[in-house]
């Protein structure tokens, strides 16, 4: 009976994830030792997906960034090449107009051909990034197919417990009706059957204690089965997102690919142009066409590349709702994240908080525009933030005002970019000095959680 009870504890320790001595349940120890070792493996998981969708949404930023870039090139490659022709009338002056030009017309070739390089190592870096993710993804499916086998081999486990009970239940039952009917020969016995008697029905009385405990075994096992199926229906939900999301990354690699060969050709033929112009007295015709051309491709290339940004988009956006599921996902006792992971994830958004703003500083400083994420909900934190239903004590008032001083934070870039476009620099070193104090009540916040989560 004792061990009947301590089962039951232990059992409810497996359900709630709790360390314990199973050394006389070996069945439940090793339980408790797949389920801890799955919780750990989908701690990873979820951090690879985070890492994922961070380096996706740089890499949807960078693109974009840099499609813009070769789309000025382009515009600008062929207001040279209409100003350089349209002055060519055959008059002297306008020789010596032309050769000005013409002189002009070399340096921007030049200027292109280093920002079209530069432009193609980042594509590359991209394609780099790209295959990390493709291998990441594939990992993160592995490991949660590994993860439902473990859930499998629970249910097992659980029908085996299932058919104990019920042979203990039926054991019970007919040693109730041996008690009976021993209760009735020791009647019939007289005084001599007294003492049988007693013992019959204390025999009778632990059959009724031990049916009464199967039952409420059988129930308990009943929801463990219940919370097990739940888990799996979201393991195999997020392998399925999983799925779809490895085969987009497929594509968008395959775009990209491409787009890294288109642009390495453009590359290519501008720095030929480098060299053409230095003649172009002598080949003034064929340099237009060539100009002409290369304005096309680069053309081309940028409406490529736009195309190619909007699967990375579509990427970016699967891959958060899998970070936001397995968020979800979090609130079981199977999947819960300690609360010093979480701590560890406020401490790394803190980082990343602190590069950011050390990025407003440097465009303010060199007065230049660089990629800068603008929008909360794709940056590091945002990420996680809204996957997150923290249940720390005294955490979730606090997390409910990150939100929006967050988004708040991030609007101060959009401010900067915007003045430097102006080439109002005053006011833009006026608007990060702001977002520098305001950077300090959000990091107070975070470190206020990271206490509560210790």
């Amino acid at each position: 009976m004792a061990f009947g009870k301590k089962k039951t504890v232990l059992m409810k320790a497996v359900s709630e994830m709790k360390d314990a001595d199973y050394s006389q349940t070996p069945e439940l120890g090793g339980m408790y030792k797949r389920l801890s070792s799955g919780r750990k493996q989908f701690t990873d998981v979820l951090d690879k997906n985070i890492k994922a969708v961070m380096l996706i949404s740089s890499l949807d930023l960078t693109m974009q960034h840099h499609t813009e870039q070769i789309m000025e090139i382009s515009r600008s490659v062929a207001a040279a090449t209409e100003s350089i022709f349209g002055a060519v009338d055959g008059s002297s002056i306008s020789d010596g107009r032309a050769n000005n030009q013409q002189e002009e017309l070399t340096n921007t070739i030049i200027s292109v051909s280093e920002e079209m390089s530069e432009v193609y190592k980042k594509i590359e870096v991209g394609q780099d990034e790209l295959t990390a993710i493709k291998e990441l993804s594939k990992q993160t499916i592995q490991i949660s197919q590994e993860m439902q086998r473990d859930m499998n081999e629970l249910f097992e486990v659980i029908n085996q417990m299932n058919e104990v009970i019920a042979g203990i239940d039926a054991i019970s039952m007919q040693t109730n009706l041996l008690a009976l009917n021993a209760s009735i020969e020791a009647a019939r016995a007289g005084e001599a059957g007294k003492g049988f008697a007693i013992v019959a029905d204390e025999i009778r009385g632990l059959a009724e204690q031990t049916q009464k405990l199967t039952g409420d075994m059988g129930s308990f096992v009943e929801g463990i089965k219940d919370a097990s199926q739940k888990s799996t229906r979201s393991a195999t939900s997020t392998i399925e997102a999983l799925g779809d999301m490895t085969e987009r990354i497929e594509n968008v690699w395959e775009i990209n690919n491409e787009n890294q060969s288109h642009v390495s050709k453009v590359d290519e033929s501008i720095s030929s142009l480098a060299a053409v112009s230095e003649e172009i007295s002598s080949s003034m015709a064929e340099m237009e066409n060539q100009l002409k051309n290369n304005t096309v491709v680069m053309r081309d290339v940028s409406k490529q590349l736009k195309k190619a940004v909007e699967p990375v988009e579509e990427i970016e956006h699967t891959l958060d709702e899998a970070v936001k599921q397995m968020g979800d996902m979090t609130e079981d006792a199977f999947y819960h994240l300690e609360n010093q992971e979480f701590a560890k994830y406020l401490s790394n958004a803190i980082n990343a908080h602190r590069s950011w703003l050390a990025n407003l500083k440097k465009m303010v400083d060199n007065r230049s525009i660089v990629p800068l994420q603008l929008n909360s909900a794709k940056c590091g934190f945002g990420h996680f933030y809204y996957a997150m239903n923290p249940s720390i004590p005294g955490v979730k008032p606090i997390w409910d005002e990150l939100g929006p001083k967050h988004q708040k934070f991030h609007q101060f870039g959009g401010a900067v970019m915007d003045a430097l476009k102006n080439d109002d620099y005053v006011k833009a070193e006026s608007i990060y000095r702001e977002a520098e104090n305001y950077s300090k009540e959000l990091i107070k916040d975070m470190e206020s959680i990271i206490q509560l989560s210790r």
